[in-house]
């Protein structure tokens, strides 16, 4: 998907692709959430599954699927943040276009 939006070295480009296809955007966010969930439910059944092999070996595989689960929710975040940059709220005024273009981009990468 990104690769139909994003157009490499071009800010201004991938801006306007971004808020012409709005709904595609927000849909692929909503895709990574729904990913997300699904690994959740893989990390618990995971965890019942591993339970005949111990329970410290079944709390650890948890512990550890559920830290990449934060973690990479937490760098999905950076995927919707273009999106509420290029909003265009009030409190964006601060900063030129040139600074925004370039907010924009570093968060695509």
């Amino acid at each position: 998907m990104s690769g139909n939006l994003v157009v490499e070295g071009d800010a201004a480009a991938t801006a306007t692709n971004i808020l012409t296809h709005r709904g595609l955007f927000q849909l692929g966010f909503a895709v990574y959430l729904i990913e997300m969930a699904c690994q959740i439910a893989i990390t618990a059944l995971f965890y019942d599954l591993l339970k005949p092999a111990g329970r410290s070996v079944s709390l650890l595989a948890a512990f550890l699927g559920f830290a990449g689960c934060v973690i990479k929710t937490f760098s999905r975040l950076f995927f919707i943040a273009p999106l509420f940059i290029l909003g265009g709220a009030h409190y964006l005024s601060v900063f030129s276009t040139e600074q925004l273009q370039a907010l924009r981009s570093s968060f695509l990468r």
